[in-house]
């Protein structure tokens, strides 16, 4: 299924390299019912894969480079599995939805018409031959779509019972208000006055957002050294774990640094907690609807292969 729904990606087409224009002896590499697959296609498929990796030709091991070979052959059997059930299937596409799909792909790569034809003439295409390739995965996907997508109904029970069972898998992360003093470590002599006149100003009760503000050379110093409410896991280690040791309204001692001494205050913590299923449900039913939609693309794919004369002819 991935590797099919990678070759629907449109846009991908656009910035393939010049495709099957590589010197090669072509040969037929597999035979799929009526059909071939020969060596060009492979070649020119698995330049486009290398290109996307980055892989240069020469630098991939050659064990690496044959598994990565089978694995585009195996891809563009399942494209042709594919394809031979949309015609089967009498899918049709019009030129209207081909005209749309050009316009799509233009407007995600932010392309005029002129860039577009530029772009396909350095990737060996003509206009013709790339709408012929359009028209052929909208084919495609419109098969998948009505003998798949189609057929899927998540019903809102079964929203909310996966949501119980996965509901360690939709907890909002803690949340802590922290405010901070920072002081240089640069200068010691003035580290060490400063540190007495906070250490004695907290001891006294004082604010520790005068202090903040008073002192500190660390961020929000002008706000009383406010971070506001930071999520669990986008803190420094450190700063976490220091600030996890105290409870709201709590100030950690010094805490030595490379670049300073830091204080924490811990002003407001709100722990972990389920987000609401209003919040999750889209995001599980997208879930529920892919795991639905790749089980029933994979039992057809399994059933069609069985049925399906396949030879494949690469030593």
């Amino acid at each position: 299924m991935r590797g099919f729904i990678a070759a629907l990606a449109l846009a991908a087409m656009l910035f393939s390299p010049a495709q099957a224009r590589a010197e090669v002896v072509d040969k037929v590499v597999a035979v799929i019912n009526d059909s071939i697959i020969t060596l060009s296609e492979l070649k020119a498929a698995t330049a486009v894969a290398m290109e996307r990796l980055g892989v240069e030709g020469g630098a991939i091991d050659p064990e690496k480079a044959r598994e990565m070979e089978g694995g585009i052959l195996e891809g563009l059997i399942e494209q042709r599995l594919v394809k031979q059930a949309a015609d089967k299937a009498g899918i049709e596409v019009s030129e209207r939805e081909i005209d749309n799909a050009v316009d799509d792909i233009k407007k995600q790569n932010r392309l005029t018409q002129e860039q577009l034809l530029l772009a396909l003439a350095e990737n060996g295409l003509t206009q013709k031959e790339y709408r012929e390739q359009l028209k052929e995965q909208i084919r495609q996907v419109k098969f998948v779509n009505r003998e798949f997508r189609s057929r899927i109904s998540i019903q809102p029970e079964d929203i909310e019972d996966y949501y119980r069972r996965n509901i360690d898998n939709f907890q909002s992360p803690a949340l802590f208000r922290l405010h901070i003093i920072f002081l240089p470590g640069n200068d010691k002599d003035v580290l060490a006055r400063r540190l007495n006149l906070i250490a004695g100003g907290l001891r006294a009760g004082e604010d520790f957002r005068d202090l903040a503000s008073q002192y500190s050379e660390g961020p929000a110093a002008s706000a009383g050294g406010d971070l506001g409410l930071l999520k669990s896991g986008e803190l420094e280690p450190w700063l976490e774990e220091a600030a996890s040791k105290l409870k709201p309204g709590e100030v950690s001692p010094a805490i030595e640094r490379p670049e300073g001494v830091y204080f924490v205050r811990l002003s407001d913590y709100l722990p972990r907690a389920p987000r609401p299923l209003a919040e999750v449900r889209g995001e599980i039913q997208d879930r529920l609807f892919k795991k639905i939609m790749d089980e029933r693309y994979s039992f057809w794919l399994n059933e069609t292969r069985k049925f399906a004369h396949i030879e494949i002819r690469m030593q």
